[in-house]
C-alpha cells in the first residue's frame, strides 16, 4: 500500500511525504513519526503510480538544485 502525508504547520502547508507501508497501523505510525512538534498531518492511500511519479519528481528536482550549486 502506498501513501501521501502532508504536514501542516499551523494553516501552511509544510512538507509532502510519499512512503509505502504494510497496512493502515504500520502507516499512521510511520506519518505519526514523521510530523514534528506543533505541527499536524493528514494522510491518504494512494496508487502506485502516483507513488512512482511523485518519486520520480523528487528525485529529478534534487538533481536540479544539486546542479545550480
Amino acid at each position: 500500500m502506498y501513501y501521501k502525508v502532508l504536514i501542516w504547520g499551523t494553516d501552511i502547508l509544510k512538507k509532502e511525504i510519499y512512503y509505502k507501508a504494510e497496512n493502515d497501523i504500520i502507516a499512521m505510525q510511520k506519518a505519526s513519526a514523521a510530523i514534528p512538534d506543533g505541527c499536524r498531518a493528514t494522510y491518504e492511500e494512494i496508487n502506485e503510480k502516483t507513488y512512482e511519479e511523485a518519486k520520480q519528481t523528487k528525485i529529478q528536482t534534487e538533481t536540479e538544485a544539486q546542479a545550480q550549486v
